[in-house]
This record gives C-alpha cells, sequence and structure tokens, in this order.
C-alpha cells in the first residue's frame, strides 16, 4: 500500500527540515516487539527493504522516507506532523514492520489561493495520510500491521486530528478488508473524496489505478455517501 502521488510537489511547498528527531507516540511493549517511533540510530538497510516490495506512484519515496529518518528530519511544525513507526523485535533486535503517516501538504497548499493560508494550514492540523504499512515476510500474521496503524491512529487523535486518509492499489483488493479491520472505508475504484469544509465542499481527486481510504478519528466528523463531513468545524 502507498499514497506518494503528489510528493514531488511538496518540495515546492514545504522548507527545508531541519535536523530534529521524527515526532511520533510513546513506545508501547508487546509480548515479542517494540512499537515506537524510528530513529536515527536505526538500520536504514531494514528500514529501505521494507519499504522495496510497496508499490509507490512515486518511485523515489521509499528514498525520502529513508533519508528522513537517516537525517532526523522533522516536519515544519505549521505543516503538521509526519511519523515513522518501526517494530523491533526483542529478540532479534531486527525490524520487523513500520507504518509512515504524513499530512497531504502538496495537496492541500496546491489550494491555498482558494482557500486562503489559514485555512490550509487547519486542514495540515486536520487530516494525515497513511502512506504505508509493511511487515517482513517472517513477522506476517502476528497482527503487527494493525498494531501500527493502531497507534498511529491514538497518536493523530490525540494530537487534534479529525480524519485519517489512505489509498489502495485497484489490482490488490484483499487490502480492503484488511483495512476495514482498521476502521477505514473503501471508496469504489477512482471515486473521488469529498469534503465537507465550513465555508463548503472540496475534492480529493483520484486515480483509476486507487481507491480512497477514510477513517473518522473524531466523533463529530463521520464519512457517508462520499462526503467527509464534520471537518474544521468549530476551529
Amino acid at each position: 500500500m502507498g499514497r506518494a502521488s503528489r510528493r514531488r510537489a511538496e518540495r515546492r511547498h514545504t522548507p527545508q527540515p531541519a535536523a530534529a528527531s521524527y515526532s511520533g507516540p510513546g513506545t508501547m511493549p508487546l509480548d515479542r516487539y517494540l512499537i515506537r517511533p524510528a530513529t536515527q540510530d536505526d538500520d536504514a538497510g531494514a528500514v529501505r527493504r521494507l519499504l522495496e516490495p510497496v508499490e509507490f506512484l512515486d518511485d523515489s519515496m521509499p528514498e525520502e522516507i529513508v533519508d528522513r529518518m537517516r537525517t532526523g528530519w522533522r516536519m515544519p511544525p505549521q505543516f503538521g506532523t509526519a511519523t515513522l513507526l518501526v517494530a523491533e523485535d526483542h529478540q532479534t533486535g531486527q525490524i520487523a514492520a513500520l507504518a509512515h503517516a504524513i499530512p497531504p501538504v502538496p495537496w492541500v497548499m496546491g489550494m491555498e489561493a482558494g482557500l486562503g493560508r489559514p485555512t490550509c494550514l487547519m486542514m495540515l492540523r486536520s487530516l494525515v495520510e497513511l502512506e504505508v504499512v509493511s511487515v517482513d515476510d517472517g513477522a506476517r500474521g502476528q497482527g503487527l500491521g494493525h498494531l501500527l496503524v493502531g497507534e498511529l491512529v491514538r497518536s493523530y487523535t490525540r494530537q487534534g486530528y479529525e480524519a485519517m486518509l489512505a489509498g489502495i492499489h485497484t489490482h490488490k483488493p484483499h487490502l480492503a478488508p484488511y483495512y476495514a479491520a482498521d476502521g477505514f472505508t473503501a471508496l469504489a475504484p477512482g471515486a473521488p473524496l469529498d469534503l465537507q469544509l465550513p465555508h463548503g465542499r472540496i475534492r480529493f481527486p483520484a486515480e483509476a489505478s486507487m481507491r480512497h481510504l477514510v477513517r473518522p478519528l473524531m466523533p463529530r466528523v463521520s464519512y457517508r455517501g462520499g462526503v467527509l463531513h464534520g471537518l474544521l468545524a468549530g476551529r
């Protein structure tokens, strides 16, 4: 699974990052695995191997994620929070799974002229994209992917985010029920996602080869009939 269709444009809208640690939730000890934010000391090769099988729409995205981890990149606060989580095997010390989420900066800031910068910045503190979840073949079947997604959901909910978006390739229909188990609704292939804001409705475009996934994070936000309702209400 991967969402990176507009990532090259991110560099046009986002200032150069400063060196700092990844922001994210605290550690979560499990019987065999530790779910925690990635650090600069983690094995870049192991992270790269987990990203290689993922079908990103932007081929440069795996290396960008690795570089961000290695340099301790942190998103400028006005653009929200990016999080890379890993599952570390207590027994071997190896990274067995990872998940990465980041606000949709290129898409949102591309609407700055129409929505205004204040609204765009509020949206970047309200919406986050789950870009990738990857589990090593030897660690599959233990629920690691669901644990990682669950911890991301908890982290972004605590930060006040209102909805999590994602996407799956249409040639991988088995992923729809997988993410449904994590509370996501899968839209029809190529169907756009409309977002109802206090001042009107905007559209998150879709590609024919992808299916949008959406999960509300706050009680006041709901998804029905192709529309995500309640975003930015009261802000």
